[in-house]
């Protein structure tokens, strides 16, 4: 498990390409967001999936989100209609999650049976360079066992673990330090219309 210290919203090169390999060598990153810190994997590699369900202890029935780059190219993984692009367009780069319904160039895998996907795009540009780098998008869930708190401090998650005797431990953290205690990104089903967590201006 190999630590990289950083200061401010952007990481550098080297931390954005050791985070770029580490990935597509099928681990698993630990990584702020403007709200807590993170856990990523490639979308496309069905083992890293897997070793992210067995570390959060997470039940594979639940559904995780990824992280996009801009609208465009949330359009490439899920049904982007205007109402989305509107919602899109006023709310991100921010902390808010949009469900939509699932894209085909999702692997069958991810999310296996769940007919739509979460979108987000934070307002942080350490992950974002991320995804562009390895060219698609990478998982985006709280780190922390299923139904214990949100990390906002690494020794938070690493605390939660030492209890357990995992096999699994992320791969690599990329440390910003304590990032304070804010609210989990607001999550609204589009295709349902209804918020599913916290509060959004929908008018």
């Amino acid at each position: 498990m190999k630590r990289l210290t950083v200061h401010g919203d952007v990481w550098g090169d080297n931390v954005d390409r050791e985070v770029v390999k580490v990935l597509r060598d099928g681990g698993i990153v630990m990584h702020p967001t403007e709200t807590c810190y993170g856990l990523a994997v490639d979308i496309f590699n069905e083992d890293a999936v897997a070793r992210l369900y067995a570390l959060k202890e997470m039940s594979r029935r639940k559904p995780v989100s990824i992280i996009v780059y801009s609208i465009d190219d949330a359009a490439r993984w899920g049904e982007v209609d205007e109402k989305a692009r509107n919602l899109m367009t006023k709310f991100w780069p921010g902390p808010y999650t949009f469900i939509v319904k699932r894209g085909n160039l999702l692997p069958p895998f991810f999310n296996k049976g769940i007919e739509k996907v979460g979108l987000r795009n934070p307002s942080t540009p350490g992950i974002l360079n991320v995804v562009k780098k390895l060219g698609h998008s990478v998982t985006t869930t709280s780190a922390n066992l299923s139904g214990r708190p949100q990390a906002y401090d690494v020794e938070d998650f690493l605390t939660q673990l030492k209890g357990e005797n995992l096999d699994i431990v992320p791969d690599l953290i990329v440390d910003a330090g304590f990032l304070g205690h804010n609210e989990p990104s607001a999550v609204y089903d589009v295709v349902d219309d209804v918020v599913i967590r916290g509060e959004i201006d929908l008018n």
